[in-house]
């Protein structure tokens, strides 16, 4: 097994965020939620890192959707948002992608995700971009490889999707009623997981040559893991891509590197 390692990405964002103008970032959360929590302390801590200035809003469970419009929509001086989900199930995600003005830095609102449907990928969502930097970096010829993808939502799967049929992959995307899942990821060349259930896919699932990306986060035993069972494939000659120090390390400044750099 050979891990992919992050610090030549890692490097060339800061490299780019450094040469930033003054930005600030709103970041928007409501649910008590552990990832949200510790996605929202990364932001932050990069924030400061390069003395990015931040609005940290968090919505108690009694405000709904015209609460976090009219918040977005007033705060005239920052130059980007976040909305960290889930929300509170009261809240209509709907209404929030179609009203909310201000500028979109992760692939939220119908405006974005239309952009993506025409081939336009500046908007993907933040999580999706740094999948497809790390592709790029490891310089595969997506053309005509056999690609799963273990989600099928709006902030992974479909945009992700959008961009490898671009790069004219053949791409299948997993839901939960997906069958005969082991033999066709075993049958795949590239396989992205962002399932979040922790050490969820061993060594059954893969064989050797494949790619093989973890995005999924998720808690156990206070501990956080990927969807990818690291030490039962150990002994197979794939390339992995981990959730924690590979895609996850990233995230976080491919997220300020679209505050600053457009």
């Amino acid at each position: 097994m050979q891990i992919i390692e992050s610090n030549q990405i890692k490097k060339q964002i800061i490299e780019n965020i450094k040469n930033r103008k003054n930005k600030k970032i709103l970041i928007m959360s409501q649910a008590e939620d552990q990832s949200v929590e510790q996605y929202k302390k990364s932001i932050i801590k990069r924030c400061k890192d390069f003395n990015i200035k931040y609005d940290d809003k968090k919505f108690n469970k009694d405000d709904n959707h015209f609460d976090i419009e009219a918040y977005a929509n007033k705060a005239n001086d920052c130059d980007g948002f976040i909305l960290l989900l889930p929300l509170a199930d009261h809240t209509d995600l709907s209404y929030l992608r179609e009203n909310i003005k201000l500028r979109d830095l992760d692939g939220f609102t119908y405006n974005s995700l239309g952009k993506i449907m025409n081939k336009d990928f500046a908007n993907l969502p933040q999580t999706a971009k740094s999948v497809a930097r790390f592709l790029d970096f490891m310089d595969i010829d997506l053309g005509g490889k056999d690609v799963i993808i273990a989600n099928s939502n709006n902030v992974i799967g479909k945009p992700l999707a959008m961009y490898l049929n671009y790069k004219k992959a053949t791409v299948t995307l997993f839901n939960s009623k997906t069958k005969n899942q082991r033999e066709k990821i075993r049958n795949c060349q590239i396989f992205i997981s962002a399932i979040g259930k922790p050490a969820y896919y061993d060594k059954t699932y893969f064989k050797d040559g494949q790619i093989l990306i973890d995005v999924g986060l998720s808690y156990k035993d206070g501990k956080l893991w990927g969807d990818i069972d690291i030490n039962s494939i150990s002994k197979l000659d794939v390339k992995l891509v981990t959730s924690k120090s590979g895609v996850g390390s990233i995230t976080t400044l491919s997220l300020l590197d679209t505050l600053v750099n457009k």
